[in-house]
């Protein structure tokens, strides 16, 4: 009867401490994920809030992107007001930077179309031209005219492979497959999907170049904020010691138009260059905006047009523009 009665006790006894190892691993269990959600939670409320002042940034670039246009300044500079930084500002939680560029600057990719959707040879020079210079910069870079002639494939409605481009027959045999845009680029991080670009050349080329909206005709490069290389794109005469000589000048005197800016180059270098190619007043622009609050981190891009004194933002993204 005793040796029954122990064993009864020792069961229970084993079953209790189950019991209450079970509560236990419960209730860890359970303070655990309540602490995770607690940190979720945390982290999206960061985010969010983040997400907030890169924003407020966008909203500072519109000011001050109207005031230049109000104050009736003919001319887009590096010295303008816009183009100044905003340096790291410390909020509440974090700190918050920013900057506004010229994507005019840039050679925009969705000039290589004209209107009617036909190649255009000028542009297509003046990418090869940046191409090649680019291509001075990297021993490894291969950055020959079937990549142009990809981008037009790329970019252009037909359904025949332009030159040495590529179309749905070369994209349908990629894994995974996938087929030509057939529209004009909406990012400069496209160029990843276009055929022949490298990780390597696509890195190289993105400051450089620009996707934006040319269906009236090829948007014209500012050339008072064009880096120097893509300066030297609009002519091949032109070379790294003229284009420095370029930068000195206008950084102390912008030009003023694109008649002078031709007779510039006529005077001091004997170069020829379209003056239908460019302009000192731009319409586009791109905001960069750095928030960090806590653990949140937001790099927001925001693509901007100004025109007939009003300012509308037509693209954001996060992370890349």
């Amino acid at each position: 009867m005793m040796g029954g009665r122990r064993g009864q006790a020792g069961v229970a006894l084993i079953t209790a401490l189950l019991i209450t190892a079970l509560v236990t691993v419960a209730a860890v269990a359970m303070a655990s994920r309540q602490q995770l959600d607690i940190r979720r939670t945390g982290n999206l409320m960061e985010v969010d809030q983040a997400w907030q002042y890169a924003l407020g940034v966008e909203a500072w670039a519109r000011q001050i992107l109207a005031a230049d246009d109000a104050s009736r300044d003919t001319l887009d500079y590096l010295k303008d007001p816009w183009a100044a930084p905003v340096p790291s500002l410390p909020v509440e939680g974090g700190s918050v930077q920013g900057s506004v560029e010229d994507l005019q600057g840039r050679f925009n990719l969705n000039n290589l179309l004209k209107g009617d959707g036909q190649p255009d040879p000028v542009q297509e020079r003046i990418l090869q031209n940046l191409f090649d210079r680019v291509a001075l910069t990297d021993a490894k870079l291969n950055l020959g005219p079937y990549l142009v002639d990809a981008l037009v494939d790329w970019q252009d409605a037909g359904p025949d492979v332009y030159r040495n481009g590529a179309e749905d027959g070369e994209y349908l045999g990629l894994a995974p497959p996938y087929r030509a845009a057939n529209r004009p680029m909406a990012s400069p991080s496209e160029l990843l999907t276009v055929a022949g670009f490298s990780a390597r050349a696509v890195a190289k080329l993105t400051p450089l170049v620009a996707t934006l909206p040319a269906a009236s005709g090829p948007l014209k490069l500012n050339i008072n904020t064009a880096p120097e290389v893509v300066l030297m794109s609009l002519d091949a005469k032109l070379t790294p010691s003229m284009a420095q000589q370029i930068e000195a000048y206008r950084k102390k005197t912008p030009f003023d138009s694109a008649a002078d800016f031709v007779q510039y180059l006529k005077r001091e270098f004997d170069v020829t260059v379209d003056p239908n190619l460019v302009d000192v007043k731009s319409e586009y622009f791109l905001v960069n905006a750095l928030a960090s609050i806590g653990r949140g981190n937001v790099q927001l891009y925001s693509l901007l047009k100004r025109s007939n004194n009003e300012i509308t933002t037509l693209q954001r993204s996060i992370g890349v523009y």
